[in-house]
Formats: C-alpha cells, sequence, structure tokens
C-alpha cells in the first residue's frame, strides 16, 4: 500500500473508533479508542480458523507499518509541542522544583530500580543470555509517563493545579530525558563504540544542551515571526513549520528533539497568551493545536490497540506470567522514585503519603514506551522487551487510567 493509502485507512479506523466511544462507551477519548481497537484486533484474529488468508494479509499489512518511526519522528514533535505550548507556564514555574526533581532524579531511580528488577526475574524465568546493561535500557525505555489519558479525569475527579502541573510538566521533561538516556544506554548496550565517562558526558551534553538551545532559538524565531505576520493563517504555519523544521533540524544535529520542543512550546505558548498576539490570532492558533494534539494522541491510541495484530506471531505465552510481575516492578520504582524525591519538594507539607499514592498510581505508560521498545534491535532482546512494555502499557491505560479518578476522590484529592 502506498503511504496514502494507509494514512487514509489510519485517519478512517480513528474516526469510526472514536465515535464508537462517544457513542456507547463514554470513556476518556484515549483509554477508549485503545479498548475498542483491542477487541478488534482480538475479533481478527478470532476469524484466523475461518478466513486465513484475509487474517494472513490484515497481519501482514499491519506489520509493515513502522509504529516506532511514526512515533519517534513524526507524532511526537507535534505532541510535546502542543503540550507544552497549552500549559499553564505560571502553575508550571510554581512547581517548578517538583517537576525537575520527578523528571530527572526521579527517571534515574526508576531506570536502575526496574533494570536490575527485571534482569532478576528474567533470570528467575529460565531466559540466559540477557545483560543487566540491556534490562537498564528497558528500565530507561519504560519510565516516561504520558499524562494524556489521565488528565481529563483528574481534572473532572476535581484534583488541584499544581498537582495537574506537577503531572503535565514531568511528562513533558521526562519524555526528553528518557529519550536521551535510552540513547546513551543503547550506546553503551550495543557497543557502536567505546564509551568511558567523558563520552557519556559529551553525548549527554549534546543531546540536551543542544536540544535546550536549539529550543531558544526556535521560539526566538517564533516570536519574531508571529508579531511580523499579525494573521491567523500565518501564525498557523509559522509554528507548524517551525516545529516540523526544528525537530528534523534536532535529528540531523543529534540533539534532543523532545527537549527542544518543551523548551519552543513552552515560550511561544507564553507568546500567545500575552498581549503581544490579537485575540482573534490566539483564538485561532489555540484551537489548532488542540485540535491537532488529540487527533494525533487519538491516532496514536488506536495504533497501540492495532499493532497487537501486525506482531501477534512474536508473543510467548511463557513471557504473560513475567509481564504481570514487571508491572509490579514497574509500579515499586515509581513509587519509590517518588518516595525518594517527594522530599525533596514542597510537596511534603501536606499529605506527602497521598500524593505518592496518586502519582504511582497516575504514572501512566504510553505509545513512547512501545515505540522505544520497538526500535531496540533484535540482539538486544527485541521481542521479549516489546511484549513486557506492551502488557505494562495496556494495564496502565485500561487498568489504572479507568481507576485514578476513583482513587484521587478516596485520597482527598478530589471532589
Amino acid at each position: 500500500m502506498t503511504v496514502f493509502e494507509v494514512a487514509a485507512i489510519i485517519l478512517f479506523a480513528t474516526a469510526v473508533v472514536a465515535l464508537l466511544n462517544r457513542r456507547f462507551l463514554h470513556w476518556p477519548e484515549t483509554i477508549g479508542v485503545m479498548a475498542i481497537s483491542m477487541v478488534f484486533s482480538f475479533l481478527i484474529l478470532a476469524l484466523s480458523p475461518f478466513l486465513p488468508e484475509f487474517v494472513e494479509k490484515t497481519c501482514s499489512s499491519v506489520a509493515k507499518f513502522d509504529f516506532s518511526e511514526f512515533v519517534l519522528e513524526v507524532a511526537l514533535s507535534f505532541l510535546i509541542f502542543a503540550g507544552a505550548f497549552s500549559v499553564d507556564i505560571k502553575a508550571l514555574t510554581r512547581e517548578r522544583i517538583p517537576v525537575l526533581i520527578f523528571a530527572t532524579l526521579g527517571i534515574l531511580v526508576s531506570t536502575a530500580v526496574v533494570g536490575f528488577a527485571s534482569w532478576w526475574l528474567i533470570g528467575l524465568f529460565g531466559i540466559e543470555g540477557i545483560r543487566i546493561i540491556d534490562c537498564l535500557v528497558f528500565g530507561a525505555l519504560i519510565s516516561p509517563t504520558d499524562p494524556v489519558a489521565v488528565l481529563a479525569i483528574l481534572q473532572k475527579a476535581g484534583v488541584s493545579e499544581d498537582l495537574n502541573a506537577d503531572i503535565t510538566g514531568e511528562s513533558l521533561l521526562n519524555d526528553g530525558v528518557a529519550v536521551v538516556l535510552f540513547t546513551v544506554l543503547t550506546h553503551l548496550a550495543t557497543g557502536q563504540e567505546q564509551m568511558g565517562v567523558p563520552e557519556v558526558s559529551i553525548l549527554l551534553g549534546k543531546e540536551v544542551g543542544g536540544g535546550v538551545l536549539l529550543g531558544i532559538v526556535i521560539a526566538i524565531l517564533g516570536r519574531f515571526a508571529l508579531k511580523l505576520g499579525h494573521d491567523p493563517f500565518l501564525d498557523v504555519l509559522v509554528t507548524l513549520g517551525l516545529v516540523v523544521g526544528g525537530y528534523a533540524m534536532a535529528s540531523s544535529m543529534e540533539f534532543s528533539g523532545p527537549l527542544a520542543m518543551v523548551v519552543s512550546g513552552l515560550w511561544l505558548g507564553t507568546v500567545v497568551r500575552s498581549r503581544e498576539i490579537g485575540p482573534d490570532e490566539k483564538q485561532h492558533i489555540t484551537i489548532f493545536w488542540e485540535v491537532l494534539d488529540r487527533v494525533f494522541n487519538m491516532v496514536i491510541f488506536v495504533l497501540l490497540g492495532v499493532v497487537f495484530v501486525g506482531l501477534f506471531h512474536e508473543w510467548e505465552l511463557r513471557f504473560l506470567p513475567l509481564g504481570g510481575l514487571i508491572i509490579l516492578v514497574v509500579l515499586i520504582a515509581r513509587a519509590l522514585s517518588l518516595s525518594l524525591t517527594i522530599p525533596m519538594t514542597p510537596l511534603r507539607n501536606s499529605k506527602p503519603l497521598a500524593k505518592i499514592t496518586l502519582l504511582t498510581w497516575g504514572g501512566l505508560r504510553g505509545a513512547v514506551s512501545v515505540a522505544l521498545a520497538l526500535s531496540l534491535l533484535h540482539e538486544q532482546w527485541r521481542d521479549l522487551f516489546f511484549q513486557l512494555t506492551y502488557i505494562v502499557v495496556v494495564f496502565s491505560v485500561l487498568v489504572q487510567g479507568l481507576t485514578v479518578g476513583r482513587v484521587a476522590r478516596k485520597l482527598g484529592f478530589g471532589r
């Protein structure tokens, strides 16, 4: 199939699934579309004894779609920029200390805990040859949180603006931090080059520093262009061009594209909400990025449900019990990282244990983790880590996502 045909099928399927969710389930958009997509996936596989050629052709077509490339090279730039663009910078500034600590030290702690615990568990299951560095790569890819599926639920439950800012800000930054950490650990795991402490430091400095500086440059250019244009259409075109061009430039220069999008999105969002931009321009550009954000998120969560079909032949039933234990490991790692970091923040002043519980249960995993797992090489145990990642993501979205509002109310954070 051509690229156009693939895009047409994906958009059509997303529209149908979104309508079914709105009409029958009434679940949050991302959770509902993923659940319905998974049901369709299982139905297709159930038809295998009756329509083997149809099922085989369908699975083959889905398997050819590069989910990892779509998420990491295309969708992630729009999603992170749109998320940062819509953030209330005042609330985020008030919560800057928790956000920075959660997204840096928290990711490092979670990566280490998941890495060592999963290495030990995998050994107990008799899987030989796996190295600790491979498991640390898995720890890095499963640690970033995705707030999309949970924020609407928490807002409806009445959770405070500050806690919402913590969850949003952490997820914006930890995507970038986790991708950088994943890149460094992958270099070490694959032995692409001899890397000591100086080489690792240079690579980290280039990824992080370059990404932040590029984000600042993008924001400065965007602000100048917005003030120069004063036209709703040009505003949308300018920001769209800056996101696509900036992310491509970051990739070619080996800078962190996600961090560049966070910095530029926060800055340009502040510019648009200021008096520098007229109300008509503000309305058009805000609606555009909100719609684009929702469309990309729904497309990704539909694909998360469908990707199971294409990779079904790689699944091994013996990994399912291990996946259940890894869910527990990921939750413990999240709770431990929060227990170590919350005492360093103002969140320790009021109900710290309840906040640890809520942020642990509300720390959903999403498309970035699956995309990073699919980008692994086969010698990095790609099939095993993809299956474990998929199990964790499905549990976090469908179980944690649907119950986090109730948890928030029971802990006294909601209405």
